[in-house]
């Protein structure tokens, strides 16, 4: 009792002095710091729990997180850091993979490309090599053009590390288009739902008729039981000051996956059981 009441006027005296994002991010847990927006990236600090605590609840001990568009690399370390940070919350492993061509975009090519604003060569990488330092093993790197290397690396996935986590930043459509050509592959291979995070869908000359928002309109159309939705979790129960983010993450729902064929084996749950059975597995 006596280190509760100090614990609660420490928290105060330092809210007041400090304030309180200071105090989340000095004393919270992960998953406090993540819900407040307070992680490096937070929409990859999301989708990576997300795909943590997916695979947990499907009896998983590891996932893979792709990054398709590595351009400098800030983006594949911040994965590296973060997967180390939820592996010591959820005791989930992660491999991580990313995507460039190493040169930049490639051709743009027609309205879908948006050529009024990309340009083929644009977001090169600077230093490969003391990239690949950086990563020291921690992530794989697949050179080349999406378009030819995906469909290699769909046929190597293994289901003890499914998919679970996909960032898409490849800027065109022709580049998305061959990105989402990750989520054909065997079932077995995939958390059920899969967290997905498009970098390029909420600009002006943003539309579903071209770019990212294309591929993705178009995908849901040639599949019948995989598609991808807005994440529909995501607004009512977290800090609103930090939605600038939550308009891109979307989830690849396999809804051909064996676990969303029939139900789990479990005792009958009462309406609050049921609740608490969801928060305790980070659900909601």
């Amino acid at each position: 009792m006596a280190d509760n009441i100090l614990t609660r006027v420490k928290r105060r005296l330092w809210k007041q002095a400090l304030g309180e994002k200071s105090w989340v991010l000095k004393n919270e847990s992960l998953r406090i710091r993540e819900r407040n927006g307070l992680l490096e990236r937070p929409n990859y600090a999301y989708g990576m729990l997300r795909a943590a605590d997916c695979a947990k609840y499907f009896g998983q001990k590891s996932v893979t997180a792709v990054e398709f568009g590595v351009a400098s690399g800030a983006g594949l370390l911040n994965m590296v850091e973060l997967a180390q940070q939820i592996e010591a919350e959820t005791g989930i492993q992660f491999r991580i993979v990313g995507f460039d061509t190493g040169a930049g975009l490639p051709s743009v090519q027609g309205y879908k490309d948006h050529p009024e604003i990309w340009n083929p060569g644009d977001f090169a990488m600077e230093n490969r090599d003391q990239l690949l330092r950086r990563l020291d093993g921690r992530a794989e790197v697949i050179w080349g053009d999406i378009a030819h290397t995906i469909d290699p690396f769909v046929e190597r996935l293994q289901p003890g590390s499914p998919i679970g986590f996909v960032s898409v930043d490849v800027d065109i459509y022709s580049g998305s288009k061959a990105a989402l050509r990750l989520l054909n592959g065997a079932v077995e291979n995939y958390t059920p739902a899969i967290s997905l995070y498009f970098d390029d869908v909420s600009f002006f000359f943003a539309n579903r008729w071209a770019g990212e928002l294309a591929a993705i309109a178009e995908f849901n159309d040639e599949n019948e039981k995989r598609k991808i939705d807005h994440d529909r979790s995501l607004g009512w129960h977290r800090m609103p000051q930090f939605e600038g983010w939550y308009s891109s993450m979307y989830v690849c729902h396999m809804l051909d996956h064996p676990a969303r064929q029939s139900s789990q084996a479990r005792p009958q749950l009462t309406i609050e059981q049921h609740a608490e059975f969801m928060r305790n597995r980070f659900l909601f």
